[in-house]
């Protein structure tokens, strides 16, 4: 039996609220071997709470931890990154995502007079940083700008942006269908994998080994810190001055180079927002009979235990002619497992390869 945690924002602390699980029937969530822990979402509907408990959470818990709990062991951890609202079939929404949300901005542009490029200074709201942590945005525009005009976009987007405000969604309609004019609380969640991506790396290091290059990148996060990075000699550089990376598009490009004998590997972010860089799974770990993952013991594995980066072996089946290779991934019986999504109460979805 899994429980469902919810936890104060990390940008305050780490301090337990309440247990959202019997509010959270439905919840669903995913992890994938290139990422980590993904994206989660649940539904709570009149019937599970009133309406003033609703709005209470609605106004209170973007930004939250939440952490799925199975026996003592996190299955799953992240952050209250989306809220939507709907009261009598209409919706407002709550947003993390750095294009509604962004309280670190800067504007790069192309001079109207020059046609030199340019960029403004940074200019941050510290008291949003101090409740949601930094959400930085930059701003890039043509031409018809000169440095007065940029920093005047700037300061207007930090204005209108530097808060994950409520706002309203979708249009308003006359609606007579009961189930559409019921109120509900949709809360989605994120992986702190994709906090990375709410700030850049600006300037450019020279070609070193891959795993050095993720590590320096993991350093700049506000949230993440290493857990187990495995030594990858491949030279890759960093050239984030000419054209600014978020953090986590560049680590994932880095990964998906591989390493100089042209292995995959695979990164992501776990318990205790550590990030981890490894090989990617090469034998046979799991096996798939009766409709039921097993392990490599033939003991089935728990819903929320199921974890991506297997290699499972479907037994009794075989989809194509076997081919003389020891390669696990050449056998058509088996199947490397890209993502998993755990249903609750006890359902759980295997995704193989590039079909997610």
């Amino acid at each position: 039996m899994y429980h469902l945690h919810l936890h104060e924002r990390l940008a305050h602390g780490t301090a337990y609220l309440r247990d959202l699980t019997a509010q959270a029937p439905n919840w669903k969530r995913t992890t994938r071997a290139m990422g980590g822990f993904w994206q989660g979402d649940f539904t709570i509907t009149s019937e599970m709470m009133n309406l003033l408990a609703m709005r209470n959470l609605y106004d209170t818990i973007i930004g939250c931890r939440i952490v799925e709990n199975t026996a003592g062991i996190v299955t799953w951890e992240g952050e209250v990154s989306q809220l939507e609202l709907t009261v009598e079939g209409v919706t407002s929404r709550r947003s993390l995502a750095p294009e509604f949300f962004h309280n670190r901005v800067k504007v790069t542009y192309t001079d109207n007079a020059s046609h030199a490029t340019g960029a403004t200074t940074w200019v941050e709201d510290t008291s949003s940083s101090e409740l949601y942590g930094q959400s930085c945005y930059i701003d890039v525009v043509g031409d018809g700008y000169n440095i007065t005009a940029a920093e005047g976009r700037r300061d207007r987007r930090l204005s209108e942006n530097a808060y994950p405000k409520s706002v309203a969604v979708g249009g308003l309609s006359v609606e007579t269908d009961a189930a559409q004019q019921s109120n509900q609380l949709r809360v989605i969640c994120s992986g702190y994998v994709f906090s990375l991506n709410r700030r850049f790396r600006e300037s450019d290091t020279a070609p070193t080994d891959a795993s050095t290059q993720i590590a320096t990148l993991v350093g700049e996060s506000e949230y993440i810190t290493a857990g187990q990075i495995d030594a990858n000699t491949l030279s890759v550089p960093i050239a984030g001055s000419e054209i600014p990376w978020r953090l986590w598009d560049g680590i994932e490009d880095i990964i998906n180079m591989g390493d100089a004998s042209g292995n995959r590997w695979i990164g992501g972010v776990y318990q205790d927002r550590r990030f981890y860089f490894y090989h990617a799974s090469t034998e046979v770990t799991h096996y798939w009979a009766h409709g039921r993952l097993l392990d490599i013991n033939y003991v089935p594995v728990p819903p929320t235990m199921v974890e991506p980066n297997s290699i499972v072996q479907v037994s009794g089946s075989s989809f194509g002619q076997e081919l003389t290779s020891a390669n696990a991934w050449d056998s058509p019986r088996n199947s490397y497992i890209e993502e998993v999504e755990f249903i609750a109460p006890d359902k759980y979805r295997l995704v193989i390869g590039d079909d997610r």
